[in-house]
């Protein structure tokens, strides 16, 4: 163990801004500053706070926070380990942001998973790399949604829509706009039961992304026709009948094993999505209940495997564990600006410094959590200052055997 978190946090930081040559080296202390002080200020994170834990001013702050040269994804990227590129996807999923007030821009009724209703404030859309095999997330970047009518003549992925203006399409709007880093990254995009519709599937395969996502209970499959031609007048047979995911044709699906679960794949026809799709049709056995629970998933890429498919979607719900300890440990909500671009700044400094803080846990030996790390940070950010009132710099032999309990009694407080 040794006895400078600090030190080995400002290393990773420094190490993930090398990839930015186009950044001033005050913007880079800066950068360096607010990242640490995201992660050892131990309650609400704003710029007075970040004054007072700090050692600049509020005003330099909030100048640097509305500043646009910081490019998250190629500083995030820095975070992404080596892996299987088929067991990768791009997660997205829009989060509800509490915000009061009437003057931010993009203020709305956006819909609350946690209240489960539509609920006043921002909303914003998180991309995330998700790794099957890895089982983990890292944010790449977020974009806040503007809901709002747009001007000019409708781009060519939006045209198949009946209101390019709707919440679908500030959707796909955000995803042109970052089309080409995300294509670099992955052409899969992976997403909830919401994005499973027509108008969502037709603009992401325009901008060349594929989709795996999840069916309503209640969606409507048919089997297609690979029989031959019968020579008669009229348009050619395509589908041979509905599927009934009662009782599937087992003469069609394949059957899989993935631990406790069965899984049955096939090739058919999505009447909702007007398009051939690759069903993954999972059977989950659930110890209280007599009858297996039955969910169907589905991927636009028919050439892509069925354990794929089914264990990208189960990784998907990383991106919520992002959500989750951002809004508990990293002041994602936080903010009190109501400047577009500082909120921008704010959400993905909040978002980016998971990354940091999961890449500077997996150091040591043991596994610590994002609230562990944060405390020991704080540990050691307190004992750095009072060291700093002494003037002399400490006996570090003497500080490895008597602080080293002190910066980790939080952390195991907290076990």
């Amino acid at each position: 163990m040794k006895i400078k978190p600090l030190i080995q946090l400002r290393e990773l930081i420094a190490a993930a801004l090398k990839s930015q040559t186009n950044l001033s080296k005050s913007f880079q202390s800066f950068f360096k500053e607010a990242m640490e002080l995201f992660l050892t200020i131990p309650n609400r994170i704003n710029f007075l706070q970040m004054e007072r834990f700090g050692h600049s001013s509020e005003q330099r702050f909030r100048m640097n926070f509305r500043k646009k040269c910081c490019d998250w994804i190629r500083f995030n990227k820095s975070f992404i380990a080596e892996g299987n590129p088929e067991r990768r996807a791009i997660a997205i999923d829009p989060s509800y942001i509490s915000k009061s007030g009437k003057k931010t821009p993009g203020l709305g009724y956006f819909w609350s998973g946690c209240a489960s209703s539509m609920k006043w404030g921002l909303e914003l859309m998180g991309f995330a790399l998700v790794d099957a095999d890895a089982t983990s997330g890292t944010h790449l970047i977020a974009k806040q949604t503007f809901n709002k009518k747009r001007r000019g003549r409708v781009p060519e992925y939006l045209r198949h829509m009946d209101n390019p203006d709707s919440l679908v399409g500030q959707y796909l709007r955000t995803i042109n706009s970052l089309k080409d880093e995300l294509v670099s990254i992955s052409k899969c995009m992976v997403a909830d039961a919401f994005f499973s519709k027509e108008s969502f599937v037709t603009g992401l395969n325009s901008l060349g992304f594929s989709l795996i996502s999840r069916f309503r209970d209640d969606v409507r499959l048919k089997y297609l026709y690979a029989g031959p031609k019968t020579g008669q007048r009229g348009r050619p047979k395509k589908f041979t009948g509905d599927v009934d995911l009662k009782k599937l044709d087992m003469s069609i699906f394949e059957t899989f094993a993935s631990g406790d679960i069965a899984i049955h794949s096939a090739i058919v026809w999505a009447v909702s999505l007007k398009r051939e799709v690759k069903v993954v049709i999972a059977d989950f056995n659930e110890p209280d209940k007599k009858a297996r629970s039955r969910k169907v998933f589905f991927s636009t890429d028919t050439s892509k495997s069925a354990i794929d498919i089914f264990e990208i979607y189960r990784t998907r719900f990383q991106i919520e564990f992002l959500y989750r300890d951002a809004k508990q440990y990293t002041g994602l909500c936080n903010c009190q600006s109501r400047n577009s671009g500082t909120l921008d700044f704010a959400f993905n400094m909040s978002l980016s410094t998971i990354n940091i803080a999961r890449q500077f846990g997996a150091q040591y030996s043991t596994t610590l959590s994002v609230g562990d790390v944060k405390v020991l940070l704080h540990n050691a950010a307190m004992v750095e200052r009072l060291f700093s009132m002494f003037g002399n710099s400490p006996n570090l032999k003497i500080n490895n055997t008597d602080f080293k309990e002190l910066l980790f009694y939080g952390v195991r407080a907290a076990a």
